[in-house]
């Protein structure tokens, strides 16, 4: 069809364009026509066909198209395809406004879910605002959270104040090694009222709950504040810390065996970071395979019971990255994967020939660039404090306590006078806990006559003054329950 008000020309081009032959083809190429740009705008500008063989597949009437490329889409070679999927140029303009229609109102139904989520949300946040002191007895929290609420407000003294950041936020080592583990020691810590949720978490860290009438929450994503003022959350975190101390009986030292462990497990996850990141950032290698990461928590735990610290364990760990990557570097075929896993063999020869023999090991500094678990900090101060309550030497050297570490009190309310745990007020020095050992001067790594301090420098690479073996880095010295309206839903990988 032509438009009545076309040119001769446009009239005499249109025609030809739109000729078929008798099979349904056209009669002719474009380009037998005239210029090809030209024609086809001529033609589609002042003229269009109706494929008769081609109904719309919502009102059955002949679909219009506007160029031969549109035509044989629809129609196919023939122009006779018979039940195109396809609408004609008024159904079409129908189906995009009800389109339209249809994603309007889907947007506005989303913006007032998001404004009724977003109230929901307020108003839990409002009554987690409201909290202020614990909901029920500390004495049924689990021993090891309530160590780590005595490590948070450490940690929270240190400089943000209430606010403590979200699981997502702290990193993979979380806590205390075990991001987990963190989420259940968070939320009975939430649940005794202890924690509540933080303004600061992000919304899509909620959803409504089923019922519509207040909202849930993912432990890892939200925010969380200590409740409380600061000499609150101390004076809470002291009392917490006396009955570690000095809580008598089989819970007393169930509790306290837990913070060991709890600490422990704190420390082996500290090592397997430090040795993944020389790894990595040192030796371009990939962190230890995960197949053998029981098998290397283990040798780590064995160095730390060992007497063996920290500082001495990351030199352990120094040596048997840089071992492995040396051993990666001259051994044909062998890549840094398996240099990865020869790092886990070579921390176990390290440590069992180390307490085999002796060796006085050094220790060295945390580099800049390491991140250890946030509580761990606050969790070795909890255990050295235990330590010392019950440490041989300051009992001795104690003038308030017994032999056996107990003076006498009198209980609060009765009057009557019992025997209870002394903590030794006075400061008595507990002997130091790093290990030492007589020498040995053939060994590796070479021995010192006491520990000392080993730094890196700033790109990880050895310092001036070797006194070590190669394969080990030259020191230089240094020094309530939960309301209705926030609930834990755990949430999907």
């Amino acid at each position: 069809m032509i438009r009545h008000d076309a040119p001769e020309e446009a009239r005499r081009i249109s025609l030809l364009y739109w000729e078929v032959k008798e099979n349904g083809t056209w009669a002719r190429t474009v380009s037998s026509i005239g210029v090809t740009g030209d024609v086809g705008a001529v033609a589609t500008g002042h003229s269009h066909a109706v494929l008769l063989d081609c109904p719309c597949a919502n009102c059955s009437e002949p679909i219009a198209v506007t160029n031969r490329s549109w035509a044989n889409k629809i129609g196919g070679k023939h122009l006779d395809a018979e039940a195109p999927p396809y609408l004609c140029p008024d159904c079409t303009a129908v189906q995009r406004q009800e389109e339209d229609e249809r994603r309007q109102r889907a947007e506005e139904a989303r913006r007032a879910e998001q404004e009724r989520v977003e109230r929901l949300i307020g108003a839990a946040l409002k009554d987690e605002d409201a909290k202020s002191e614990p909901a029920g007895p500390l004495a049924e929290v689990d021993p090891r959270a309530l160590a780590l609420y005595a490590a948070l407000v450490q940690h929270a003294t240190g400089g943000p104040g209430n606010l403590l950041p979200s699981l997502t936020a702290v990193g993979p080592l979380g806590w205390t090694g075990d991001t987990e583990q963190d989420g259940e020691f968070l939320l009975s810590l939430y649940a005794a009222g202890l924690l509540a949720l933080a303004r600061e978490s992000p919304t899509e860290a909620f959803l409504p709950t089923e019922d519509d009438e207040g909202v849930t929450f993912y432990v890892a994503d939200v925010a969380w504040r200590l409740v409380g003022g600061p000499a609150a959350r101390r004076a809470r975190a002291e009392e917490i810390t006396y009955t570690l101390l000095t809580r008598p009986g089989p819970d007393g030292a169930a509790a306290r065996e837990a913070l060991r462990t709890l600490t422990a497990q704190a420390e082996t996850a500290d090592v397997i970071a430090y040795l993944n990141g020389v790894l990595g950032r040192q030796h371009s290698c990939p962190e230890t395979p995960e197949a053998r990461r029981d098998e290397l928590a283990g040798i780590i735990r064995k160095g730390f019971e060992h007497g063996y610290s920290t500082g001495q364990m990351f030199c352990f760990a120094w040596g048997a990255a840089r071992s492995a990557a040396t051993w990666r570097d001259e051994t044909p075929g062998v890549g840094a994967p398996e240099a990865a896993s020869a790092s886990v063999t070579g921390l176990k020869t390290r440590i069992g020939k180390a307490i085999e023999c002796g060796y006085d090991i050094s220790a060295y500094d945390v580099p800049r660039w390491h991140r250890a678990p946030l509580a761990l900090d606050g969790l070795r101060t909890l255990r050295e404090d235990i330590r010392r309550v019950y440490d041989r030497a300051v009992i001795d050297a104690c003038t308030r306590c017994d032999q056996q570490g107990f003076k006498e009190t009198v209980r609060a309310g009765t009057g009557t006078k019992a025997l209870w745990r002394c903590t030794h007020p006075v400061e008595i020095p507990a002997p130091d806990p790093v290990r030492t050992a007589t020498p040995d001067p053939v060994g590796i790594p070479t021995p010192r006559q006491s520990p000392e301090v080993k730094t890196e420098n700033a790109t990880g690479t050895a310092t001036e003054g070797e006194v070590l073996r190669g394969d080990e880095p030259p020191p230089t010295a240094s020094a309530p329950s939960p309301s209705p309206s926030a609930q834990f839903v755990a949430r999907e990988p």
